[in-house]
């Protein structure tokens, strides 16, 4: 689960296998994810556990979040705007 704790909105959210800098397309596709909004997010089945995220907020700011684990059960991942 993704939430977005804002005030910015995020428009993009691309995941690749940890450490690989391979990242592909956005996981919310052309949804926006507005501040204080949730998104359960569903990795690719060929993804590891462990993928670095590469979070785009419409302002232009680009977020990266390394290592993170997508099996962990109950997986809250807490996004605030960050600064431009």
């Amino acid at each position: 689960m993704l939430m977005n704790q804002g005030p910015g909105t995020i428009v993009a959210v691309e995941i690749s296998p940890a450490g690989e800098s391979r990242f592909g397309p956005s996981l919310i596709g052309r949804v926006e994810l507005p501040a204080g909004n949730a998104l359960h997010l569903t990795p690719p089945r060929d993804m590891p556990c462990r993928c670095d995220l590469r979070i785009r907020w419409s302002g232009g700011a680009v977020e990266s979040r390394a290592g993170e684990d997508l099996c962990a059960p109950q997986r809250l991942i807490r996004l605030s705007t960050p600064a431009n």
